[in-house]
This record gives C-alpha cells, structure tokens and sequence, in this order.
C-alpha cells in the first residue's frame, strides 16, 4: 500500500514502507479492505530524520482481488476394442494445472466420449470436466476439451451354450447363447431338423424326432467387429430311456430289420429270447406285475384274442385258465381315453418305430403309427407292449388293477 505522511517539519523528507494485508486470500471484486500491518521510517532529505518521527499502523483501504488464469493440459485417450459404445478410457497421469497456486485446493474429474462408436483410427475424444475444491473460485479455468485415441475391431465370443440331454416328451427349450459385447445380435441354426428346429432369432428349440443334432449360433462379421460362433450337441432320448436301451441291446445283433420275412422271424427270435431285467418296466415282484389279456385288432378282420400277459406276451391261443380274480376279465370296449402319449422304439441309429400310447378306462390301446411300425409290432408284440407299460409307469404311474385289457390296434379300430 503507498501511503502519504503528513506532519513533516519546513522542508524535511521522511521515507516509508508498509506491509499491508486483504482480510483474506479471496476474490473480491467491489472493493475489499487492505490494512497496513506496520509501517517503517527510514531517513529523508533536508535534515529530515526518521528518529525524530514516529507514527502508528492501522489505516485501511480498498483493492480488489481478480481471479487468476489456470490452464488444465495433459490428459490423453485409450485406444480401445469395439465395445458397442462411445466411453473412452482417460489417462491422467501427466495431467497439469497450469497456474495453480501451492497449497491451494482445486481437483478435477475428467471423462471422455468418442465422437461415435465405430472402429476407426484417430477419433476425436470429447472431455467433460467437473471442479471442486475450496479455491475453486479463486480461478478462471481454461479446461482441455479433446484428445484422439483408435477404436480397434473386436473379435467377440459366444458363451453361455453347453450340451443338453433331452427326452424326446420335452417338446420345447430355450438355451440363448450369451455374446462377449452386449447387444451383438445371434443367429442360430441346427444341423438336423430331424431331429430338432431351432428360431434363428431367439435360439428356442422345438425337439422333433430322437437323434443328435449340433445347435450353432453365428455372430456375423461387420464393419466393427469379426465373426464369432460356438455350438452345442442337443441329444434327443425316447419316451423311455430304458425302453431305448432294451430295444437297442435286444435288436443290435440284427443286421438287417427289414419286412422281410425271414428277417423278421429272425428279429422275433432275438426278442422273445432275450431276458428283459423287469426292473426297467416297473415289474419288480409278482405283486406289481401287470396281468392282462391281449387283444389284436387289424383291418377288415375280426378282432384277435392273444395270450394272456402277465409281465411277458409269448404269443399264440388264449391260455384259458385263470390265476386268480383279477384275470377273469372279459372282454369290451376299452373306454374313454385318459391320457395319450407317444411312443418312440429307435432300434438303430437311422430306424425308429412309432405309437400312440391311449390309456383308456378300461386298459391300453395301442396303435402303430405307419407301416413300418406296424410290421415291426406283428412280429414284437411283447417288446411294444412292455415298452407301453414303461411309459405309462414312468410318466402317469398306475396300479395293476387299472389295466385289463391290452389292445394292439392295427386297423385303428377303437
């Protein structure tokens, strides 16, 4: 602060100097008040000595205090992968404050955005920045605005897809495979839709027949990014897992299962030969067995009485003699349908069988569904019939005294 000295003797001079302070370090633009702290008198001219003065600090005035100029520099920008989006990765350790003063309070936050998020070389960063601190207004801040970084291509991976074991009553599933940049759209395909059809869109699976197919999902190269795939085995058992097994392990020594005559009295041999484990058609003691009587219905006949079964069909006449109480049932119509299922008998990798399983009130009908099937049944009665009981057991469960009378329905009669 300059001040003036008043007092002085005729001519004499006296020299000063002064430290003055603003109440605080802060802007102020209106005039804040400056005090003189201490004033010291050193000798003048014309005889003027500052021994022979003395004087008291303490006046006051008014300046003001502008806000200084500061300058942030030295943040750079990433490169980064195609991601779908326009976020870039800030470097801030060079960042500089030019012009801030030691000890003063002033931070930044700083985030960048590519101008789009397309792979290119070279692309502008916008930088937004946010202040704080206590001196932050002590500062005009000239903030730096851009930088450039590389967007790269991306190779992106689907994940999310394991192999899947189904029954062929399953009907339906949804299994989406899960794509490394969010968004990327999946195109699925199935490489048997014999087996089963698959959306290409969603990735929902309609199972068709039993079999194997792989189930591929496809990211599609672009622009941005590279092509991606991955894929999973879908396996498709019948009804019954253990009627498959037992129909294959029974008929696999059969090199040929034609219509064939002599092949298919040798098929007949093989079956009424083999010893079926009753565990896996729910006969596990003679209380459990399921005791009824066969008939065989074809076109234009009139309806056959087979053997009676009771936990196996051999075939043949009617056996006359009756066990007990629950074998003297005679023969009617089989009732309303309670319950239908397909089954489906695979025998070899590229032979299955079919039928229509109805649970009636009365007992079971069963119908072959084409003329394959229908010449495999002729000749495998006791396999069909077990592998009907199999399902039924598996899928509705029952009590022997709900199954009378087992129909074998060729002329689709009932």
């Amino acid at each position: 602060m300059t001040i003036s000295l008043s007092g002085l003797i005729g001519s004499e001079t006296i020299n000063s100097t002064n430290t003055s302070s603003f109440a605080n370090k802060n802007i102020g633009t209106t005039g804040k008040t400056v005090t003189v702290n201490s004033i010291t008198l050193t000798n003048g001219s014309n005889g003027g000595l500052a021994a022979n003065y003395s004087i008291s600090a303490g006046q006051t005035t008014t300046a003001n205090i502008i806000a200084k100029d500061l300058i942030v520099s030295g943040i750079t920008s990433a490169n980064k992968t195609y991601d779908g989006n326009t976020i870039a990765t800030l470097d801030l350790s060079s960042i500089n404050y030019g012009g801030l003063v030691s000890g003063d309070n002033l931070t930044g936050i700083f985030s960048g955005t590519f101008v789009d998020k397309n792979v290119a070389s070279g692309k502008q960063v916008n930088i937004s920045s946010t202040y704080s601190g206590i001196d932050i207004n002590n500062y005009n801040i000239t903030s730096q605005l851009t930088h450039f970084g590389d967007i790269l291509i991306a190779s992106p991976v689907i994940s999310g897809l394991i192999d899947q074991t189904k029954n062929h009553r399953d009907l339906y599933y949804t299994l989406a495979g899960i794509p490394s940049i969010t968004g990327l759209p999946i195109t699925y395909s199935s490489s048997n839709t014999a087996v089963a059809t698959v959306d290409q869109n969603t990735g929902a699976v309609t199972i068709v027949n039993v079999g194997d197919t792989t189930i591929s999902a496809n990211i599609i190269s672009t622009f941005n990014y590279n092509a991606g795939s991955a894929s999973y085995l879908l396996v498709v058992t019948l009804n019954s897992t253990n009627v498959d097994r037992i129909a294959h392990d029974t008929i696999r020594n059969s090199k040929n299962i034609t219509n064939n005559g002599n092949s298919i009295m040798r098929k007949q041999k093989i079956v009424s030969s083999q010893k079926l484990n009753p565990r896996n058609f729910s006969v596990t003691n003679d209380q459990n067995v399921v005791k009824a009587k066969v008939i065989i219905s074809r076109k234009d006949e009139p309806l056959t009485v087979g053997s009676f079964y009771n936990g196996n069909y051999t075939g043949g006449e009617d056996n006359s003699v009756f066990v007990n109480d629950d074998e003297k049932e005679v023969f009617e119509e089989p009732g309303t349908i309670i319950k239908t299922r397909k089954v489906i008998l695979k025998v070899g990798p590229l032979e299955t069988y079919n039928f229509k399983l109805e649970m009636r009130a009365k007992g079971i009908v069963i119908k072959a569904m084409d003329v394959n099937s229908v010449a495999f049944a002729e000749n495998n009665k006791n396999l069909v019939i077990k592998s009907a009981i199999t399902e039924l057991n598996k899928s509705i469960g029952f009590i022997k005294n709900q199954i009378k009378t087992i129909i074998i329905d060729f002329g689709n009669k009932f």
